[in-house]
């Protein structure tokens, strides 16, 4: 067993091998697109379906391989292209569709899926710490010992006192050190170095792996870091420059709920004909002639409908008159779930009651402690500043005729901090 150990993790990883190799070609071929006929993408699954076995059988069936080092990082670029195309083909996506969107978390619209050149250096990294903390002595002594040897010969042998194996491993080039050769610690330091980890290797069972301010044991290495992996790219799609984020900042102020995860898993509520159009909406890339990316500067960008205001996501969404018996059919099924809800609490709820002298009539009214208490529900646009707005709005409107509670929905799906009042 220590032989065997040992010699795995002083493998060369300068070329993949054969059966790597071939499980790779194999993966890619899977998720080429439905023109090439190949299993998943050609299935007739659903595109949700399609996307859970993505997630929770293709991707799992290559972390033996990601986790030895062995498939060269271009071979795994060149892979995660191949599955963002399989990917945009399952959720109707153009090919410029922002990269962080199909790794970033479904918390904010994303596709919570993982990245194969992240996943190839967790794995690596926590290899490594598993077997320098393995629970059998032997194990554990020889590749601490291996792992000393890498590092005396990168500083060639010339390092006086206590080999530095935390900086070491965490990428540090201070003293001169140097990679000669390529073994299991020298792939986990490069990977280290490419993920921003530490590595704080001074207890003699005990390592402490620390990324993000985010700090994990061996045991829950991958788990972790897949997490901070995936909340990098939810910052970079939330910070997308351009319009591609702008709907990803409104899902991401509701932080605990797990409802927008679930509109694409197997557990969706959404039919084929809304999913052919919901990422594309939340992306705002639908092909609406009043975005500036998608006219000239001759082209008339009013809306096809209506004719009035720019072509655009937030005004086909909300604005638009010639869509306002759906609008009012999407407010009213919204106030229809508060009033059951209500009800089933036991409380005596009254609709669309006008205000005595007033013209003004809240979609929800009801007595809370001896108190009215009134609930109007108004939907916008998935931006922090239009949902402050729409709630500021309300209360100006009711405020002074007893207490308002606006109810803001995002059209789709955000959900406004200052709702949770209500509950």
């Amino acid at each position: 067993m220590p032989g065997s150990v040992l010699a795995w993790s002083s493998t060369k990883a300068s070329h993949p091998t054969p059966s790597a190799e071939l499980v790779i070609n194999e993966f890619g071929a899977w998720v080429q697109t439905t023109k090439k006929h190949i299993l998943i993408a050609a299935s007739h699954l659903a595109p949700w379906q399609k996307l859970e076995i993505f997630r929770s059988h293709l991707l799992p069936s290559l972390s033996h391989h990601l986790a030895s080092g062995r498939v060269l990082k271009d071979c795994l670029t060149q892979l995660d292209t191949e599955c963002r195309k399989f990917l945009g083909l399952i959720c109707n996506l153009p090919n410029h569709a922002t990269v962080p969107f199909f790794y970033a978390d479904r918390r904010v619209g994303g596709l919570g899926t993982c990245r194969l050149t992240d996943d190839a250096d967790i794995l690596t990294i926590a290899r490594a710490a598993q077997l320098l903390t393995c629970r059998d002595p032997t194990v554990r002594n020889i590749c601490r010992e291996q792992l000393h040897d890498t590092i005396r010969r990168g500083f060639r042998n010339e390092h006086p006192g206590v080999l530095p194996v935390g900086e070491y491993l965490s990428g540090s080039v201070d003293g001169g050190s140097t990679d000669l050769g390529s073994n299991l610690w020298t792939l986990a330091r490069q990977a280290a170095k490419q993920l921003g980890v530490r590595m704080d290797v001074s207890g003699d069972e005990n390592i402490r792996i620390v990324a993000d301010d985010v700090s994990v044991s061996p045991v829950k290495e991958v788990h972790g870091f897949r997490k901070v992996a995936r909340q990098r790219y939810t910052r970079d799609l939330i910070s997308d420059k351009s319009h591609q984020g702008v709907v990803a900042t409104g899902l991401s102020l509701e932080e605990k709920s797990k409802d927008m995860a679930r509109l694409v898993s197997c557990r969706t509520p959404f039919s084929f004909r809304d999913w052919r159009y919901l990422h594309r909406a939340r992306l705002d890339i639908l092909p609406l002639r009043g975005h500036s990316w998608f006219c000239s500067q001759e082209q008339d960008t009013s809306c096809r409908r209506c004719g009035k205001e720019n072509e655009t996501g937030f005004h086909v969404l909300n604005h638009c008159e010639e869509g306002l018996q759906l609008t009012t059919k999407r407010h009213n099924t919204i106030q229809d779930l508060l009033e059951s809800l209500l009800v089933k609490q036991g409380h005596d709820v009254t609709i669309n009651n006008a205000i005595p002298g007033q013209r003004l009539r809240p979609d929800v009214e009801f007595q809370l402690s001896g108190s009215r208490l009134m609930v109007d529900v108004v939907v916008c646009y998935d931006q922090p500043g239009s949902m402050e707005n729409a709630y500021q709005r309300k209360y100006d409107k009711y405020s002074s005729h007893g207490r308002i509670l606006p109810l803001v929905v995002g059209s789709l799906g955000s959900w406004y901090p200052r709702n949770d009042e209500v509950r």
